[in-house]
């Protein structure tokens, strides 16, 4: 699937470390595309890497992270975590 993040559109790509998180952490792809269109983020020190999170309705374990980089036409998931707080 695409998503429009920062004004481009870009493939979204999970690594394999991002998916057993999200299966431990019981977060759906539908909940990821959630996060990236309603989020919020913040840049992290390297380029293109950024952190994007959000409060989801009904879940006790917020905020929900995603740790993503940007490889042009990609828009890699790293990881995902819960009870996030941002610095």
């Amino acid at each position: 699937m695409k998503v429009n993040f920062n004004g481009e559109l870009y493939q979204v790509v999970f690594t394999d470390h991002a998916k057993e998180r999200m299966a431990l952490r019981i977060i759906s792809e539908d909940l990821v595309y959630f996060i990236l269109k309603n989020g919020r983020q913040i840049q992290k020190e390297k380029p293109n890497h950024y952190w994007v999170y959000g409060s989801v309705p009904k879940r006790r374990d917020n905020f929900i992270c995603l740790s993503i980089a940007l490889e042009t036409p990609f828009l890699i998931v790293v990881t995902t975590l819960i009870n996030w707080r941002p610095k």
